[in-house]
């Protein structure tokens, strides 16, 4: 089966592609500088919430799946009627 586009058909369409992405990057502009700006007084704190993200994760990670897997299998026993939170 053959193409019904030929070379210079598609090489005409990608410059067309081109122009249009040229005029649409252009346009755009002011948006993607305000965003780089203010992804730039992002980048200081961007080390320090790694830094305390690492040790949330360090401090719940261990016990809390522990509790989520537990909480599970006694809800899929009790057929999920685990009734309301006592003192609630």
């Amino acid at each position: 089966m053959a193409s019904k586009y030929t070379q210079e058909d598609m090489r005409q369409r990608f410059w067309e592609l081109t122009a249009e992405k040229e005029v649409l990057v252009e346009k755009v502009a002011p948006i993607r500088k305000r965003h780089d700006e203010i992804r730039a007084k992002m980048a200081p704190f961007e080390a320090e919430l790694q830094e305390v993200k690492k040790e949330l994760i360090a401090a719940e990670r261990p016990m809390l799946a522990e509790i989520d897997v537990e909480r599970a299998a006694l809800a899929r026993a009790l057929g999920n009627k685990v009734g309301e939170r006592p003192g609630a």
